[in-house]
């Protein structure tokens, strides 16, 4: 993760039949040190691939800080916590296909939506 905030996920995604196909890759989040109770995985980002028959690509996708947030509204602003995230990759929320870990080195506090 860039000082600023800003991380890329990237994947291969191999069509292993004959014909076209399509998948929807998801990203998802999980907070493993929040300070406030948080949803164990939060869907912070998606892409549509369209694979020919035994085509492999190469996927990113752009995340930054709001990915890693929550509001508290103890504090009335946006917060992405210093610490260790999970990046989760699925084809649906319960065909988690990949895990790696992320760190923000500072906690990132802001007001507007």
């Amino acid at each position: 993760m860039s000082p600023d905030g800003m991380f890329l996920v990237t994947f291969s995604i191999k069509n292993t039949s004959k014909v076209v196909g399509r998948e929807v890759a998801q990203v998802y989040i999980s907070d493993l040190q929040s300070l406030l109770p948080r949803p164990v995985k939060e869907l912070k980002g998606f892409v549509k691939v369209v694979l020919q028959g035994g085509e492999t690509k190469s996927v990113k996708i752009d995340l930054n800080h709001e990915a890693l947030s929550f509001y508290n509204d103890g504090q009335m602003s946006w917060v992405a916590e210093k610490g260790k995230f999970e990046i989760l990759l699925a084809a649906s929320s319960e065909d988690i296909r990949l895990k790696n870990k992320t760190e923000s080195s500072s906690t990132i506090t802001w007001t507007r939506l």
